[in-house]
């Protein structure tokens, strides 16, 4: 029989409110515990994490669980499971979801990296059957962003850009690269993209999504399940950004396009799996098809 963690978010503040923060920073495996009453997750340290980190507060017992069925997972003993619904914005340090046209449910990993030599992301990823893309409106299942870094504005409202998206859109799985350039307060954002896969190709089964961002090379590889799918030779970034940090979940933003061209209210629920979350320096240190002696993140 296998269990799920699951948040029963009303009944851990009331604990805080008693018992105060739990904080699992020795864990060696991937557990749950509570920052400030958000949810956050240890991570072994063969995945090149520490921790994960979510978004700001009010989040709902729905929005994410930790498995530990290992029939069903990647590899090893634990999967998470995230589901996002209409209305799911929670509001942050400076930051409000629900007044910017946008719902999430992430994970924000560390520690930070530097941009410099080479720094490549795993992950796998499985959508249901009845997963709904929800263009034009973005749908992103994990990022690339950046501290330090340049903004300017998307859509009128303030922006900080993101290096790299990994996006349902169009019945794809894409990625997108910002190729940032012009003004740093201001910056021009030309989204440079390349297909990983169709979505219906990631429904109901696991699949291994991998890139490497290569700053002193000048280039970006991305795999889907250890076969190469696309090269750009450019250096990833134009301005350097103090830091950079990957970030997972679900992620919407420009809600008004969908229900514009839909002539809905509401946003359609998405669900979405993911396991044997990696970072390293080379595509061997993260990737199990390239090297498949590497321990599960448990």
């Amino acid at each position: 029989m296998h269990t799920i963690i699951k948040i029963a978010v009303v009944s851990v503040l009331a604990l805080f409110a008693i018992v105060g923060v739990v904080s699992i920073s020795k864990a060696e495996g991937t557990s749950i515990f509570f920052d400030n009453g958000k949810i956050a997750l240890t991570a072994p340290v063969h995945s090149g994490y520490t921790n994960h980190f979510t978004y700001g507060e009010g989040q709902k017992d729905y929005n994410f669980s930790l498995s530990t069925d290992g029939s069903e997972a990647r590899m090893g003993s634990k999967y998470q499971r995230f589901e996002l619904r209409d209305g799911d914005c929670f509001p942050m340090d400076g930051w409000n979801d629900c007044e910017n046209d946008r719902e999430r449910f992430e994970f924000s990993s560390r520690p930070r990296q530097k941009p410099v030599g080479q720094k490549c992301y795993f992950y796998s990823l499985k959508i249901t059957p009845n997963f709904f893309d929800v263009h034009p409106t973005n749908t992103d299942l994990g990022q690339v962003h950046q501290i330090g870094g340049p903004e300017g504005k998307a859509g009128g409202l303030k922006s900080f850009p993101p290096l790299i998206q990994i996006g349902a859109k169009k019945g794809k799985l894409v990625f997108k690269w910002h190729k940032l350039s012009g003004n740093p307060k201001n910056v021009r954002d030309k989204t440079v993209e390349r297909t990983f896969a169709k979505l219906k190709e990631l429904k109901s089964k696991w699949t291994d999504v991998s890139f490497c961002l290569d700053f002193e090379n000048h280039k970006m590889i991305g795999w889907l399940n250890g076969e190469k799918k696309f090269q750009i030779d450019e250096n990833p970034i134009f301005f350097e950004p103090k830091e950079i940090y990957f970030k997972y979940g679900i992620y919407r933003s420009f809600l008004s396009k969908y229900k514009k061209r839909r002539k809905t209210d509401e946003m359609p629920t998405q669900v979405v799996f993911y396991d044997e979350i990696r970072t390293g320096n080379t595509i061997e240190e993260v990737d199990t098809n390239f090297n498949p002696a590497l321990l599960p993140i448990d």
